[in-house]
């Protein structure tokens, strides 16, 4: 009897934490949102729109066009007198964007799948 009780016992512990294992892994891939991120960026050089770089990489973020915002960051973060928390902001928003793309391309969505493959190509030239 008792060792009927511990086996369902750490049976339920086993389901439980396969459960909270994949709530974990699913709602990372989403975290950190990319609108919340580009606001980020926005707040980290508050006179962006004198970097041509930062200014695509917001408006792309903002349209969707993915692609043209993780290059644009890419040369962002070459920009010469960034402070730590600028380069981290444009790393965040860098992720949060190569984060979306993987969710929806993991879901089956072409475009997405497409654009990481177009972002690995201009990382690789």
């Amino acid at each position: 009897m008792v060792a009927r009780s511990l086996r369902a016992m750490k049976f339920n512990v086993s389901v439980i934490f396969s459960v909270l294992l994949y709530g974990l892994v699913t709602s990372c891939g989403s975290k950190p949102e990319v609108e919340s991120s580009v606001q980020q960026l926005e707040k980290a050089f508050p006179n962006g729109s004198a970097n041509p770089d930062l200014q695509l990489a917001i408006a792309a973020a903002r349209n969707s066009d993915y692609v043209a915002g993780v290059v644009a960051l890419s040369n962002a973060k070459k920009l010469p007198g960034l402070s730590a928390e600028q380069l981290m902001a444009v790393e965040r928003a860098n992720q949060s964007i190569t984060a979306e793309l993987t969710r929806r391309a993991d879901r089956g969505d072409v475009k997405a799948r497409a654009d990481l493959l177009r972002i690995e190509q201009t990382r690789s030239q």
